[in-house]
């Protein structure tokens, strides 16, 4: 289910929404164009009832990216005691 909610036309449409918002423009460094990556501010996995908020996602260029992955036992020790 993840999977096919993470390809989902939905998913593709939110991209596009935030990549337009943010003026294809990392929001961390500022750098425009080149490789970007539309970011969950609060992760895809806990918290689904904000995929497709606007307010959840910016725009970030791979290596800003990168600097906020969480490994999977991180994120869920800190995302179970808060949802």
């Amino acid at each position: 289910l993840d999977r096919l909610a993470r390809y989902s036309i939905e998913t593709r449409e939110w991209r596009r929404k935030i990549f337009e918002r943010d003026k294809y423009t990392c929001q961390m460094c500022g750098v425009r164009g080149g490789y970007l990556e539309a970011d969950h501010i609060k992760p895809f996995a806990y918290f689904p009832e904000l995929r497709y908020e606007l307010e959840n996602g910016r725009t970030l260029c791979r290596s800003c990216h990168n600097k906020t992955k969480l490994s999977a036992k991180k994120m869920k020790e800190i995302y179970t005691e808060t949802v």
